[in-house]
Protein backbone atom coordinates (compact mmCIF):
# COMPACT_ATOMS: atom_id res chain seq x y z
CA UNK A 1 0.00 0.00 0.00
CA UNK A 2 2.79 2.43 0.92
CA UNK A 3 4.66 1.52 -2.25
CA UNK A 4 1.54 2.23 -4.33
CA UNK A 5 1.14 5.66 -2.70
CA UNK A 6 4.84 6.38 -3.34
CA UNK A 7 4.53 5.38 -7.00
CA UNK A 8 1.40 7.52 -7.40
CA UNK A 9 3.27 10.43 -5.80
CA UNK A 10 6.17 10.05 -8.23
CA UNK A 11 3.81 9.82 -11.21
CA UNK A 12 1.94 12.92 -10.00
CA UNK A 13 5.23 14.81 -9.62
CA UNK A 14 6.33 13.81 -13.13
CA UNK A 15 2.99 14.94 -14.59
CA UNK A 16 3.26 18.25 -12.70
CA UNK A 17 6.78 18.83 -14.05
CA UNK A 18 5.73 18.04 -17.62
CA UNK A 19 2.70 20.33 -17.28
CA UNK A 20 4.86 23.12 -15.86
CA UNK A 21 7.40 22.80 -18.71
CA UNK A 22 4.62 22.71 -21.29
CA UNK A 23 2.84 25.78 -19.94
CA UNK A 24 5.83 28.00 -19.21
CA UNK A 25 8.59 26.96 -21.57
CA UNK A 26 6.74 25.90 -24.68
CA UNK A 27 6.69 27.91 -27.86
CA UNK A 28 3.25 29.39 -28.59
CA UNK A 29 1.18 27.18 -30.84
CA UNK A 30 -1.52 28.18 -33.33
CA UNK A 31 -4.12 28.43 -30.57
CA UNK A 32 -1.87 31.01 -28.93
CA UNK A 33 -1.85 33.18 -32.06
CA UNK A 34 -4.33 35.46 -30.31
CA UNK A 35 -1.67 36.32 -27.72
CA UNK A 36 0.84 37.10 -30.48
CA UNK A 37 -1.75 39.28 -32.24
CA UNK A 38 -2.48 40.94 -28.90
CA UNK A 39 1.24 41.52 -28.44
CA UNK A 40 1.42 43.32 -31.79
CA UNK A 41 -1.71 45.38 -31.08
CA UNK A 42 -0.50 46.33 -27.61
CA UNK A 43 3.00 47.14 -28.87
CA UNK A 44 1.72 49.33 -31.71
CA UNK A 45 -0.84 51.10 -29.50
CA UNK A 46 1.79 51.84 -26.84
CA UNK A 47 4.25 52.96 -29.50
CA UNK A 48 1.69 55.33 -31.04
CA UNK A 49 0.64 56.76 -27.67
CA UNK A 50 4.28 57.35 -26.75
CA UNK A 51 4.79 59.29 -29.97
CA UNK A 52 1.63 61.33 -29.34
CA UNK A 53 2.69 62.19 -25.78
CA UNK A 54 6.13 63.24 -26.98
CA UNK A 55 4.51 65.53 -29.54
CA UNK A 56 2.11 66.92 -26.90
CA UNK A 57 5.01 67.73 -24.58
CA UNK A 58 7.06 69.24 -27.38
CA UNK A 59 4.15 71.44 -28.48
CA UNK A 60 3.44 72.54 -24.92
CA UNK A 61 7.11 73.42 -24.41
CA UNK A 62 7.00 75.62 -27.51
CA UNK A 63 3.60 77.15 -26.82
CA UNK A 64 4.06 77.86 -23.10
CA UNK A 65 7.85 78.36 -23.11
CA UNK A 66 7.95 75.54 -20.57
CA UNK A 67 11.26 73.81 -21.32
CA UNK A 68 12.69 74.65 -17.90
CA UNK A 69 9.43 74.52 -15.96
CA UNK A 70 8.78 71.53 -13.74
CA UNK A 71 6.53 68.78 -15.05
CA UNK A 72 7.16 66.73 -11.92
CA UNK A 73 8.68 67.89 -8.67
CA UNK A 74 12.19 66.93 -9.80
CA UNK A 75 11.96 66.88 -13.62
CA UNK A 76 11.50 69.65 -16.18
CA UNK A 77 9.46 69.31 -19.34
CA UNK A 78 12.64 69.30 -21.41
CA UNK A 79 14.40 66.60 -19.39
CA UNK A 80 11.27 64.44 -19.35
CA UNK A 81 10.93 64.76 -23.12
CA UNK A 82 14.57 63.71 -23.52
CA UNK A 83 13.96 60.76 -21.21
CA UNK A 84 10.83 59.77 -23.13
CA UNK A 85 12.62 59.85 -26.47
CA UNK A 86 15.42 57.69 -25.13
CA UNK A 87 13.11 55.09 -23.59
CA UNK A 88 10.91 55.10 -26.70
CA UNK A 89 13.92 54.31 -28.87
CA UNK A 90 15.02 51.56 -26.46
CA UNK A 91 11.63 49.97 -25.73
CA UNK A 92 9.16 50.87 -28.47
CA UNK A 93 11.15 51.13 -31.68
CA UNK A 94 10.22 49.32 -34.89
CA UNK A 95 13.57 47.53 -34.84
CA UNK A 96 12.84 46.16 -31.36
CA UNK A 97 9.45 44.94 -32.53
CA UNK A 98 11.07 43.18 -35.48
CA UNK A 99 13.52 41.51 -33.09
CA UNK A 100 10.60 40.40 -30.91
CA UNK A 101 8.89 38.89 -33.94
CA UNK A 102 12.04 36.95 -34.82
CA UNK A 103 12.25 35.41 -31.35
CA UNK A 104 10.44 32.20 -30.52
CA UNK A 105 8.70 33.57 -27.43
CA UNK A 106 7.25 31.23 -24.87
CA UNK A 107 3.71 31.70 -23.70
CA UNK A 108 4.87 33.12 -20.36
CA UNK A 109 7.27 35.55 -22.10
CA UNK A 110 4.49 36.74 -24.39
CA UNK A 111 2.15 37.31 -21.44
CA UNK A 112 4.90 39.14 -19.52
CA UNK A 113 5.65 41.46 -22.45
CA UNK A 114 1.95 42.20 -22.96
CA UNK A 115 1.52 43.07 -19.27
CA UNK A 116 4.59 45.30 -19.41
CA UNK A 117 3.20 47.10 -22.45
CA UNK A 118 -0.17 47.52 -20.71
CA UNK A 119 1.62 49.13 -17.76
CA UNK A 120 3.54 51.49 -20.08
CA UNK A 121 0.32 52.34 -21.93
CA UNK A 122 -1.41 53.19 -18.66
CA UNK A 123 1.47 55.45 -17.56
CA UNK A 124 1.54 57.17 -20.95
CA UNK A 125 -2.21 57.71 -20.80
CA UNK A 126 -1.84 59.46 -17.44
CA UNK A 127 0.82 61.78 -18.90
CA UNK A 128 -1.35 62.44 -21.97
CA UNK A 129 -4.26 63.41 -19.70
CA UNK A 130 -1.96 65.68 -17.68
CA UNK A 131 -0.76 67.36 -20.87
CA UNK A 132 -4.34 67.88 -22.07
CA UNK A 133 -5.20 69.49 -18.74
CA UNK A 134 -2.12 71.72 -18.87
CA UNK A 135 -2.98 72.77 -22.43
CA UNK A 136 -6.54 73.60 -21.38
CA UNK A 137 -5.35 75.62 -18.38
CA UNK A 138 -2.78 77.43 -20.51
CA UNK A 139 -5.38 78.26 -23.16
CA UNK A 140 -7.77 79.57 -20.49
CA UNK A 141 -4.99 81.68 -18.96
CA UNK A 142 -4.07 83.16 -22.36
CA UNK A 143 -7.72 83.84 -23.16
CA UNK A 144 -8.18 85.54 -19.78
CA UNK A 145 -5.04 87.63 -20.29
CA UNK A 146 -6.27 88.74 -23.72
CA UNK A 147 -9.66 89.62 -22.29
CA UNK A 148 -8.05 91.68 -19.51
CA UNK A 149 -5.74 93.37 -22.02
CA UNK A 150 -8.71 94.24 -24.23
CA UNK A 151 -10.59 95.64 -21.21
CA UNK A 152 -7.59 97.79 -20.25
CA UNK A 153 -7.32 99.16 -23.79
CA UNK A 154 -10.96 100.23 -23.69
CA UNK A 155 -10.39 102.27 -20.54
Amino acid sequence: MEITIGILGIITAIIAIIDFKYNFFSKPKEDDEEKIDLLEVQFRATQKLSEEVQLDIENYILKADAANKLLFKDMTFSSYLTHMRKTHNENLSDSLYEKLCDLELTKSNTVYIIKSLEFQFSALLRIKNKMQLLNLLYSKRIALAKKEDLALRQI
